[in-house]
């Protein structure tokens, strides 16, 4: 987490509101892990955890309901070309929804990109919040 502390500053304040501050990066990285916790999975490097795709998928499943065959996917990616299909299938699913305003380059992701990373779970952080806040439940303070 802390590589992803030093590139707030290059974020444009109408791109990622909510991820200028620490306090906002623990929302999203709380978010994420309430999420995968019904998988028995959580996240501890924001860097490194989603360059293989695999966390991204099972997110995106959880939050948008899909069911993903596990043939349509690389659970344990053993190569780069792996990855990036991972990665590309996740964020056509994401567009397929209408969930990214911005382009995000499956090959940044695959790479480690902090700015790209960021930009996609902020878009499922910003829907499922905002969703959550309007049915009424109430949102949980940052830790």
């Amino acid at each position: 987490m802390v590589f992803f502390n030093h590139v707030f500053p290059f974020f444009p304040p109408t791109i990622f509101p909510l991820a200028q501050t620490r306090t906002n990066l623990r929302a999203i990285v709380n978010f994420v892990n309430q999420k995968l916790d019904r998988l028995g999975l959580s996240v501890q490097n924001l860097d490194t955890q989603f360059a293989d795709g695999v966390i991204l998928l099972l997110l995106i499943g959880q939050l948008e309901g899909f069911f993903l065959h596990l043939k349509e996917f690389y659970l344990t990616p053993k190569s780069p070309a792996e990855m990036l299909h991972n990665v590309t299938l996740a964020l056509e699913l994401l567009k397929d929804e209408g969930l990214l305003n911005h382009p995000v380059s499956p090959e940044d992701i695959v790479n480690n990109d902090a700015k790209s990373t960021l930009r996609v779970l902020y878009s499922l952080f910003r829907k499922h919040k905002l969703k959550e806040s309007a049915d009424g439940v109430p949102l949980e303070p940052p830790n």
